[in-house]
């Protein structure tokens, strides 16, 4: 059945988009702060009270990102089923670009932790290059509209995009319209200090500071993409309504909006879980614990009750200087009565088992043996190789969410350099190697296979494979694999120069030449048979009685 979206249905996506968010938003801000060592409210910190904060959530994430990311990122690329175009130019082309891209899907990747997910849009930019001509940024869940009645990304009917942008660059994109703008607002802003909030810093008379608020649908039932604004005519029409200008080899429509989910809630697919809020409770009480011993601390100093009268002033101001060895002398009998110490209450002992038992928690709640956060342990040889392989396949689960994101990313961005080649009738030439390659349109028409490398790759798996790999050597040598192809592989693994490769390559070269050399010699002696006086002399012992053979008549 046919159907199109109006501004009314936009309208109503959108908000049902807030309703959603708007029930998270809290809970998101509470995960974001503590990330951020800013566990205590802003009310909290005016108080006379000292609030300690600890690190914990911080170090959380970021284990999970060293572990998940030790190279930059890169694809393999392979044929597809109509033997078109050209895998290896296609190959290096998006492998140049996505180096580019690791702080962006480092990015993606600290929020898909932080947050339910995350997502990676790819926008088309100015630049005269070819290759930069599209550019990638990280966008936070609540930006993105997602049909969450679908089961999985490739069913759902539309995806969105709700941003805000200024006035310059909407009359750019959208014509000189009279729009009616608003202040820009943070998802988070209400929860911020006040001296975080934009509107103080900014002339909001300047065009660059007035914004309007824009909801970007892709359908892909109707293959439109629609934005609307409701800082425009009401709401009442849309800003702008096209077709969707990208597609795929098979005529499909393309959206560039590539997702990133770490974890999932299995009855709902397209509503992700953070993996802060499994520690967040252990968080809390951390920082509960922390700032009550912080305070007890601060109160537990040295304090003395004196009889009045007991000690005039020259004495008080003598024992106050805490003199080594110094002698007060009082009138009075009884010295007990005289100085008294305050009694302090001892920190009771629960506390610390408490603490400890927090500690326990938080760190079931993680992956992640002790040894990858940095913490000394005790165990065997053979129990740290258990763990190694425990987090490697754990943390591989996560890296395969990566790689996936990595390798959605490149299609949409071979796609896109597809039709800017095809629509500009650009022809370039890049370097693959040592060699200079033509490139056109028609190498990247086809349907890919993508891989990433080294998928489900992390630091611990990745040293695991390359010691298992020199001990192997050996063992390789003897069933006859070269020692060229065992030397490319060494260096790509171990990460060494280049130059190894071309040294080697050069040294099997002036050795098979000298090999070429002597077996050529050898082949030219052979040919030139003996004589019969040199049969002769081959058959007889050697002396002097035999030179008689070789001297001339007369024996001289």
């Amino acid at each position: 059945m046919k159907y199109e979206l109006t501004p009314r249905s936009i309208k109503a996506i959108g908000e049902a988009h807030d309703r959603y968010w708007e029930e998270y938003r809290h809970e998101l801000f509470k995960y974001k702060s503590a990330y951020e060592t800013q566990f205590w409210s802003k009310h909290a910190s005016q108080d006379q009270q000292i609030y300690i904060q600890t690190a914990d959530a911080y170090g959380y994430i970021e284990s999970y990102i060293s572990s998940l990311f030790t190279r930059n990122p890169g694809v393999i690329v392979k044929g597809g089923i109509r033997g078109r175009g050209d895998a290896e130019i296609t190959q290096a082309v998006v492998n140049n670009w996505l180096i580019k891209q690791r702080n962006t899907i480092e990015d993606a990747a600290r929020l898909a932790l932080l947050y339910p997910m995350s997502f990676v849009k790819i926008l088309p930019t100015r630049s005269e290059d070819l290759y930069t001509k599209m550019d990638m940024v990280a966008v936070p869940p609540w930006e993105i509209i997602v049909d969450r009645d679908a089961r999985r990304w490739e069913d759902c009917r539309y995806v969105g995009h709700k941003y805000y942008i200024n006035l310059v660059d909407a009359t750019h994109r959208f014509g000189n319209k009279q729009f009616d703008p608003v202040e820009k607002v943070d998802y988070f802003q209400k929860y911020m200090f006040e001296k975080d909030k934009e509107a103080d810093f900014y002339d909001s008379s300047f065009d660059y500071y007035k914004f309007i608020e824009v909801t970007e649908i892709f359908d892909l039932h109707t293959r439109q993409v629609y934005f609307w604004t409701p800082n425009w005519q009401n709401g009442d029409k849309f800003l702008l309504k096209e077709e969707i200008p990208f597609i795929d080899t098979q005529g499909q429509p393309v959206i560039p909006i590539v997702p990133l989910y770490f974890n999932r809630i299995p009855d709902c697919p397209l509503d992700g879980y953070s993996a802060m809020r499994r520690i967040y409770d252990q968080i809390y009480e951390t920082n509960l614990i922390r700032t009550f011993q912080a305070n007890a601390v601060r109160k537990a100093s040295r304090q003395y009750l004196v009889r009045r009268g007991a000690l005039d002033e020259e004495q008080m101001a003598q024992i106050t200087t805490g003199i080594d060895g110094l002698f007060v002398e009082v009138d009075d009998d009884d010295l007990a009565g005289v100085v008294r110490p305050l009694p302090q209450n001892p920190t009771p002992p629960e506390l610390e088992y408490y603490y400890q038992q927090v500690q326990s928690d938080k760190d079931k709640g993680s992956i992640l043996a002790p040894f990858t956060r940095g913490e000394s342990t005790r165990a065997s040889a053979t129990e740290i190789a258990a763990l190694a392989a425990y987090t490697s396949s754990e943390v591989g689960r996560l890296a395969r969410e990566r790689d996936g994101m990595i390798e959605g990313v490149s299609k949409v961005y071979v796609n896109m350099l597809r039709l800017y080649m095809d629509v500009e009738n650009v022809r370039d030439v890049i370097q693959i190697g040592n060699a200079p390659r033509a490139v056109v349109a028609s190498d990247l028409d086809e349907a890919w296979e993508i891989y990433a490398q080294d998928q489900a790759s992390t630091p611990i798996s990745e040293s695991v494979r390359k010691r298992e790999f020199i001990q192997s050597i050996p063992l390789l040598q003897t069933l006859g694999v070269p020692n060229t192809t065992l030397l490319e592989e060494m260096v790509r693994s171990l990460g060494l120069p280049e130059s190894f490769m071309a040294d080697a390559q050069k040294n099997l070269k002036e050795q098979a030449a000298a090999m070429a050399s002597a077996a050529k010699a050898e082949a030219s002696g052979q040919a030139i048979g003996p004589d019969a006086t040199e049969l002769q002399q081959m058959s007889q012992p050697i002396g002097p009685q035999n030179l008689q053979t070789i001297l001339p008549p007369g024996g001289k």
